[in-house]
């Protein structure tokens, strides 16, 4: 699988991980469009396909929560990566069952949930 280059995730966090440790059970794709006021804000609301500047795709988890993983642009090449960010969300998702995480790391997940802004419910 190539390295892909994921957009919404921190630096040095790998979907693996994220995967991993929130438990995620599935993943959504969300056509979207920016709000935004200024320059670096980036709020960004659903919208009608035909509306949006992007799409945005996220981890379900166990908890509810949808975590964005990755933005493309609504383009073939954004097909592309859409595609190719779908797959790696399976694999990882179907890896995570085979070692889910401890208690601590569960409890971590939990509280980051409760007060990660980036976050969406």
């Amino acid at each position: 699988m190539p390295d892909l280059s994921l957009n919404c995730l921190s630096e040095g966090e790998t979907l693996d991980d994220v995967i991993r440790r929130n438990c995620a059970i599935g993943f959504d794709l969300r056509f979207c469009r920016s709000i935004a006021v200024s320059e670096h804000d980036r709020d960004t609301e659903t919208c009608d396909p035909t509306e949006a500047d992007f799409a945005r795709i996220y981890a379900l988890t166990d908890l509810g929560e949808a975590i964005a993983i990755h933005d493309a642009y609504i383009t073939s090449a954004g097909a592309d990566e859409v595609a190719a960010v779908a797959r790696a969300l399976f694999v990882a998702i179907v890896n995570a069952r085979r070692n889910p995480p401890d208690a601590a790391q569960r409890q971590e997940a939990e509280q980051a949930a409760l007060i990660d802004p980036d976050r969406i419910e």
